[in-house]
């Protein structure tokens, strides 16, 4: 008899984030955030982050996690539960030197389960593997940019202001019909022969 499978709760979980923004002030009119302070805000992520992340869990945060001085940023990043792994954005300069990534760099590549996951900052309109159903993740475009294909913001303003899952983010492109629709599209352009090597 082999061993007992791990309890779901001994498992690691991998959420996605990006544009958290903390320490700018200008952030909650430019986003219409529903805070009436930089304080209420910060308070609210961390609460959001800390209740869904536990500290063994990963947390791949996909740019501009903050603006503002380092110690005050990197006393934020040590509030926060999880393994976190920093996809840069264009105001992580400093923040991306700080000790409380276990990683930073522009761009990665990782398999979450059976799904390969493209993670950037930016948006993009194809990605490796596109066609072999890879899912791209961004931040940048504050909610701003429309999901397409596997292609969704996991910025904090779309989630409730919190990380989330990749089954959070299926859900929610299966409910759009991009799925279904993506599935469709890859089975017509292997039909055609595009995106085969």
């Amino acid at each position: 008899m082999g061993s007992p499978l791990p309890s779901w709760s001994a498992r690691v979980t991998i959420y996605y984030s990006a544009d958290t923004h903390f320490r700018h002030y200008g952030v909650i009119e430019k986003d219409n955030r529903p805070f009436a302070s930089l304080e209420e805000m910060e308070n609210s992520i961390i609460s959001h982050w800390n209740r869904h992340v536990r500290p063994r869990d990963t947390v791949w945060f996909l740019g501009d996690f903050a603006l503002g001085n380092v110690k005050d940023t990197a006393e934020i990043l040590e509030r926060l539960n999880g393994r976190k792994h920093l996809v840069a954005g264009n105001h992580d300069d400093k923040v991306r030197k700080l000790p409380g990534w276990e990683t930073s760099q522009d761009y990665a590549e990782i398999h979450d389960g059976q799904d390969f996951v493209i993670l950037h900052h930016y948006a993009q309109r194809t990605w490796r593997d596109l066609q072999r159903g890879a899912f791209h993740l961004f931040g940048h475009s504050h909610g701003w940019l429309a999901p397409q294909c596997r292609s969704i913001d996991v910025g904090t303003m779309c989630w409730g202001y919190r990380p989330v899952t990749l089954a959070e983010i299926k859900k929610r492109l299966d409910g759009l019909r991009l799925l279904e629709r993506e599935s469709n599209n890859d089975a017509a352009a292997h039909r055609n022969g595009i995106g085969e090597s």
